[in-house]
Formats: structure tokens, C-alpha cells, sequence
């Protein structure tokens, strides 16, 4: 990163700053970006900017990744995390993941130092980073719920995994600074910091420490499920039996509570009696609809009368609207000046040019008023041409109707004959199908009784295996068991731990600056009267510019109030000469309408013409095509009879055609079916080969995991038995919270161990 104006916990909490004001529900990023009030301070130079844009943008980005890393953290080291910097692990996290490559591991280092989260937090945070294991465990599978699995697995962990050996001197540093000591390879803690001993104390008179209670044995689950007998009345009912009962109460129900309230109801005067008859309520509907559809109809009241104002009205400006007119009235006071500059130098100016750009542009504006009048003319000229294009459709409709109906009736009568025939063929074909039926139901009960002595074989072999895998389940349950009972055995153990705090002393973690509980408060304080002091002084130095500003600000609303006056009577001018002109407009477009108007009936009458004489021309074919049409019947029974032998030839063809290809796709299908068969029989043996080679595998694997499971049980028993001894060692005055660690890292890596293996 280059040279910042702003060191870089500031930077940094100014990143926390905006992700924190930022609500997606109002506005975008890039807009918030540019309006948020943060973001606007003078101090912020164009890479920190830049920077704090990129952070926010990533962290919003991949907000879910983020937040579920973080609250993975939180809630693992609740002891070393701090909830009020949330935000600033967050960003951390983004830089660690995804910017490590372009920011640098110095510079990121630059970023963990700088002092704007507590060191302990930042060390337990790379930790669980850098952890794979951990990550796996705690936060992993969140991810592989919003993200691939191996876009996690590989450019995240694994990439991060990668720059193990690059970020290892950071987390070394990071680790010194906040602890004291540095991890070595072996997993052991070496102090770097010179600790003073522990307060020994005296255990002579001291009760001795009592013996552990024994754990007692887990209850057995049973997994046996028993179904309850079938009731012994179902036999002996039926539904039509439940529902005749059912009626039957349901009716003797009713008459109990009609005998109930039989008195109650002849005695009650409801209030409806007393309400109004119904013409009074339809009038007060009416009237009530009017009042509410007053506002929805299409003629409203009509508008009141324009009063004109008979004074000017007095309008207050507010310091905003006097410093935009004074800026409105610089810029034009700057082209007049730079328009007399002009003059001066070339002894012309513009104004012919403006002049005929003036004249030009109304030149087109009465072109463009035209063209406008006559494209009006035009549409109407065409709409009337399309509703007279349209009647003489629908008349040449009828008439093509009229041809086309005789036609189609000849068409319907040879339909009719040709339906009768090949219904008399269906039928042949009927009673052809029927006689070959029943050699397909003797097929089928073959069929049926090879897959009911295939579905018998699978039922054995599925009981057989539920037998097996009850067996393992039993047998895994009773490993479980004994796993609970060591690890009980392992957390019984007690040891008393001790550790006094005094305000007045340095904490001695080794890092610059140290001091102690009272000296910061005392600093703090210091520090408190010292902003108090600036903040009065600033107070006073804003009031003087606030005052200088509101006289500045009274002179400037003086002279925009002259200006405005000259401005009024200037525009007054101008109303009066657009009114003329636009008079004059208004006359100029109503004789050019007038013009098209007369030239558009002119056009109507023409097309009107000649669409009349092609209905005529229309009419005249017709009634050649239908002599035409009369001569041609006297040999329809001739053509017919030909092609009705034609159709009888190419029926034969396609019959002999049908046949052959039939008994070509047979011998195809029947050479399959022996290709399948030999396939089938090689699957089967090859299926039987494999399962041979399986069951050898599993018994190797099977003696394997009984010797793994004995040297685990041995394993256990001595974790056990020096977990036992640890009482007696922390008694001894050599005994020490390290050692105690060391004991219980063996105890966790023991039962990591037994559930690994499990």
C-alpha cells in the first residue's frame, strides 16, 4: 500500500463505520458510497477512498461467507473474541481470504498491529484460520450450504493452506505479542517472558481429596419395536354400522338442545324488529354511494373562478436558494465579460449569426407545424380509405364464400362414399385381431410367475442381510457404551486453580507500551480534558465564520433582489411579443389545414372509383370459372374410375413393400435377442467373481479393524490410569498449570482418537 494520510486503525474503523451505517433496504452500494456522510471528511485522500470502497464492497459481496466464519468465532472463543469489534473481524477476515495476494503479508501484518482490535482476539482468530481441522469441524458445512464444495475445499482452505509457510512468521510475531510464548513444532509452549513463581501454600491440615465416584453403566437402549393387537370390536362392526350411530346422536343432539331453548326463544324481542322499512335505508344507501363517488365520476364540480392577485406576494428566501441565484448570476455576469473579451479582440460578435439562427429555427418550426397538419390529413384520408377497404372485403368475401360453398358440398359427397369403404375394411381387420388375442394372455401369466419367483428369491436375500446388520448394530452399540464410560472417566477428574489480579501491575506480556489498570485510567483522563479543551476552541472559531457568512450572505440577497426586478419587467416584454406571434401561427396552420382537407376528399373519391370497378371485374371471373366448371362434370365419372384403379395398384405395392420389411426387421429383432442372452450370461458370472473377491476383502478388513480395536482399548486403559495419577502430581510443589495442559491435551487426543476410529 503507498503513503496514507490516515494511519490505519483509523482507516480501518472507518471501514466499520460504513458497513455498519449501510442498510441494503434504502440504497445500492456504489450510491451509498457517494453519499455517505462518513466518507466526506477532508482528510480521506484518493487511496483511502478507494480502499474503504473495495473492503465494502467485498464484505457486502460475500456478507454470508463472512458472517458465518465470524459467528463460527465468536461462538468457539467467547472468552478471547469481543463482541463490540464484530465488524472489524469481518473486515480482517475478508482481507485474510480474499486480498491476502494483492495487499501483502506486510502489509496485512501493518493492518493486524495497528491497534484497532485487541491483540488476544486477532491471535485466536488466525488461529482458527489457519486450523483445517477446526474449520472443518465448526463452519464448513454452513459454507457448502450457500457455496460449492470445491470451490471451499480448494480456493479457500486450500489456498490459504498454501501460504502456511509465508504467514508463519506473522502468526509467530502475533502469538509473542499476545501471549508471551510461542508455540513450538512438537505442540509445547515456550515462554519468552520471564513469569514470577506461583504462590505456594502450605497443604498440611488440609482434608484429603476424596476418590472418584464411579460411573455408572448406560442404560440399554432397546430397539425392538412391538406393534399394539388389533382391537377386538373391529371385527365385530362395520362403516355403515358407525355412521348409522353417528346420525343417530347427532339428531338426538339436536332435539336435546331444541328442548333446552324452547322457553329462551319464545320470549326475546330481537332489535331488529325496530329497525327502519326499506325505502328509508335504499334513500340513505343512495345517498351515501353519491358522497362516495363524487370523486370517481366524470364530470366533476366545476373548478371556482380565477381571482388575480391584486399585490405582489412577498417570498422569504432561504441561504441555500440566495447562494444558488448569486451562482446562477456569476456565470452569466462570466459570459457577458467573456463575450465583450471577444468583442474587444475581434472587433465583431455573434449576434448576426444568433439572429439567423433565430430565424432559421422558426423557419423549421413553421416546416415541422406543416408537415404535422399534413400527416393529420393523411391519417384521415387513410382511415376512411381502410373502413372502404374493408367493406369491399367483406363483399368480395362473400362472393369467394358463395363459390367456395359448392365446392365443398361435391367434396362431402365423395367423402361420404370413401368413409364407407374403409370402414368396411376396419371391420375385416376387427375380426382378423380378435381370433389372434389370446396367445398374448398366455405370455403374460409366464411373465408373472418369473417375477413372482424373483421378488421370493430377493425377500430371502434382504432378511439375511436386515439378520447381519442388526448383529453389527448391537455390536457397535456396545463399543459406544464403553467409549462413554472411559471418557466420564477422563472428565471426573478435579483440579483447583487459582489466580489473583492486581490493578496496580503491569500485565509483563512483553509488547511496547505496557501499563497497568491504574495508569491507563489515569491517562484517560488526561486524554478527556485534552479533547474538551479542542472541542471548545473549535466551537468558537465556527461561530466567527458564522457570523461573517450571514452578513456576506444579507448583501448578496440585496443585489439578487434588484436583479430580479430588471428581470421581471424584461420577461413581461417577451410574453407580449410570443403572444403576437403566436396569433399569427395559429391563422397561417388553419389555412393550410383547410388546403389538405380539400386535396383529401379529392384522393377518397378516386380510390372509391376504382375499388368499384374491381368488384365488377371480380364478379365477371366467377361466373367464367363456373361454365368452365359445368363442362368439365360430363367426365368426372371417367377420371375417377382410373384413379380409383391407380389407387388399388399402389395399395398392393405398399402391402408387398409391408411384408418385406417385416420379416427383414424380425430376423434383426431375433439376432438381438441371441446377442443379449450371451451378454447376460457373462454379467452374471463376472457378478458372481466380484462378489467372491468382496467377501475376501471384508474379512481382511474386518481383522484388521479387531487388531486396531485392541491396541485402542490398551491405549485407553493407560490414558485412564495416568489421568488417575493426576491428583497426586497436583499436590506436589512442582506442579503447575502447564503441566496440567499438557495432561489434558493427552486426555482430548486420546478421545479424538476413539472417535476418529469410531
Amino acid at each position: 500500500m503507498q503513503e496514507l494520510s490516515l494511519d490505519r486503525a483509523a482507516l480501518l474503523k472507518k471501514c466499520a463505520q460504513v458497513i455498519d451505517t449501510y442498510d441494503p433496504k434504502r440504497t445500492t452500494v456504489d450510491a451509498y458510497v457517494q453519499d455517505a456522510e462518513v466518507l466526506k471528511s477532508k482528510r480521506l485522500g484518493e487511496i483511502e477512498q478507494k480502499f474503504i470502497h473495495q473492503v465494502f464492497y467485498g464484505c457486502v459481496r460475500y456478507q454470508k461467507f463472512l458472517k458465518l466464519f465470524v459467528t463460527s468465532f465468536l461462538y468457539k472463543d467467547a472468552a478471547c473474541a469481543i463482541r463490540a469489534e464484530q465488524t472489524l473481524y469481518v473486515i480482517l477476515s475478508y482481507l485474510l481470504f480474499f486480498r491476502i495476494d494483492e495487499l501483502g503479508v506486510e502489509e496485512f501484518q501493518a493492518l493486524i498491529h495497528c491497534g484497532a482490535a485487541t491483540l488476544p482476539a486477532l491471535h485466536a482468530m488466525m488461529s482458527y484460520a489457519m486450523n483445517v481441522e477446526e474449520l472443518e469441524n465448526w463452519v464448513k458445512l454452513e459454507w457448502c450450504k450457500v457455496y460449492d464444495q470445491t470451490y471451499i475445499e480448494e480456493e479457500i482452505i486450500g489456498k490459504l493452506q498454501s501460504k502456511r509457510d509465508i504467514l508463519r512468521p506473522m502468526l509467530e510475531d502475533l502469538e509473542l505479542k499476545a501471549t508471551g510464548t510461542i508455540t513450538s513444532g512438537d505442540g509445547t509452549m515456550v515462554p519468552l517472558v520471564a513469569k514470577r513463581p506461583l504462590t505456594k501454600f502450605c497443604t498440611r491440615g488440609m482434608p484429603s481429596k476424596p476418590k472418584p465416584r464411579l460411573i455408572p453403566e448406560p442404560e440399554a437402549i432397546s430397539r425392538q419395536i412391538k406393534a399394539q393387537p388389533v382391537p377386538s370390536h373391529i371385527n365385530h362392526t362395520s362403516l355403515e354400522e358407525v355412521e348409522r350411530e353417528k346420525v343417530q346422536r347427532r339428531e338426538e343432539e339436536r332435539q336435546r338442545c331444541a328442548e333446552k331453548y324452547r322457553d329462551h326463544h319464545s320470549g326475546v324481542t330481537l332489535e331488529t324488529a325496530k329497525r327502519r322499512d326499506g325505502t328509508e335505508i335504499e334513500e340513505l344507501t343512495r345517498k351515501v354511494e353519491e358522497d362516495r363517488m363524487r370523486e370517481c365520476t366524470f364530470r366533476p364540480t366545476a373548478a371556482k373562478a380565477y381571482v388575480p392577485p391584486t399585490e405582489e406576494a412577498s417570498v422569504r428566501q432561504n441561504a441555500a436558494a440566495v447562494l444558488r441565484e448569486d451562482a446562477l448570476l456569476k456565470k452569466k455576469q462570466a459570459a457577458e465579460c467573456h463575450a465583450l473579451k471577444r468583442y474587444e479582440e475581434d472587433l465583431h460578435d455573434a449576434s448576426s449569426y444568433y439572429k439567423w439562427q433565430h430565424e432559421m429555427r422558426l423557419k423549421d418550426q413553421v416546416d415541422e407545424e406543416n408537415r404535422v397538419q399534413q400527416r393529420i390529413v393523411e391519417m384521415q384520408l387513410a382511415r376512411e380509405e381502410a373502413m372502404e377497404a374493408f367493406e369491399g372485403m367483406k363483399r368480395k368475401k362473400h362472393i369467394l364464400a358463395e363459390h367456395h360453398r359448392e365446392e365443398i358440398n361435391q367434396g362431402i359427397a365423395i367423402r361420404d362414399q370413401e368413409m364407407a369403404e374403409e370402414l368396411q375394411g376396419k371391420k375385416e381387420l376387427v375380426s382378423a385381431v380378435i381370433g389372434e388375442r389370446d396367445n398374448a394372455r398366455g405370455e403374460e401369466e409366464k411373465i408373472r410367475k418369473a417375477k413372482e419367483e424373483r421378488a421370493e428369491r430377493i425377500r430371502q436375500e434382504k432378511k439375511v442381510e436386515k439378520e447381519r446388520r442388526q448383529k453389527e448394530d448391537e455390536h457397535e452399540m456396545e463399543r459406544r457404551k464403553d467409549l462413554i464410560r472411559q471418557i466420564r472417566a477422563l472428565e471426573r477428574v478435579h483440579v483447583e486453580r487459582f489466580k489473583m489480579y492486581d490493578p496496580a501491575e503491569q500485565p509483563c506480556q512483553g509488547l511496547l507500551e505496557e501499563m497497568s489498570l491504574a495508569e491507563l485510567r489515569e491517562r484517560l483522563q488526561m486524554e478527556t480534558a485534552k479533547q474538551v479543551k479542542e472541542l471548545e476552541d473549535k466551537r468558537e472559531r465556527q461561530l466567527e465564520k458564522k457570523h461573517e457568512k450571514q452578513l456576506e450572505l444579507a448583501e448578496k440577497a440585496e443585489t439578487l433582489a434588484k436583479i430580479r426586478d430588471m428581470a421581471k419587467q424584461e420577461s413581461q416584454e417577451r410574453h407580449a411579443v410570443v403572444k403576437v406571434r403566436k396569433k399569427e401561427a395559429e391563422e397561417r396552420q388553419k389555412g393550410f389545414r383547410e388546403q389538405c382537407v380539400v386535396e383529401a376528399a379529392e384522393k377518397i373519391a378516386q380510390k372509391k372509383k376504382e375499388r368499384r370497378e374491381e368488384e365488377l371485374r371480380l364478379k365477371k371471373e366467377l361466373k367464367e370459372i363456373s361454365t368452365k366448371r359445368q363442362f368439365l362434370a360430363a367426365n368426372a365419372e371417367m377420371v375417377e374410375a382410373k384413379a380409383h384403379s391407380e389407387q388399388q395398384a399402389g395399395l398392393e405395392r405398399e402391402a408387398a413393400a409391408r411384408q418385406r420389411i417385416g420379416l427383414y426387421e424380425q430376423s434383426r429383432a431375433n439376432d438381438i435377442k441371441k446377442g443379449e442372452r450371451a451378454i447376460l450370461r457373462v454379467n452374471r458370472a463376472a457378478s458372481v467373481d466380484t462378489y467372491e473377491q468382496m467377501k475376501v476383502a471384508v474379512t481382511d478388513r474386518i481383522k484388521r479393524a479387531k487388531a486396531d480395536d485392541a491396541v485402542l482399548k490398551s491405549e485407553i486403559l493407560q490414558a485412564t490410569t495416568s489421568a488417575k495419577a493426576l491428583p497426586l502430581k497436583a499436590s506436589a510443589p512442582h506442579f503447575t498449570e502447564r503441566s496440567y495442559k499438557k495432561a489434558y491435551d493427552t486426555r482430548t487426543m486420546a478421545a479424538t482418537q476413539m472417535s476418529t476410529s469410531a
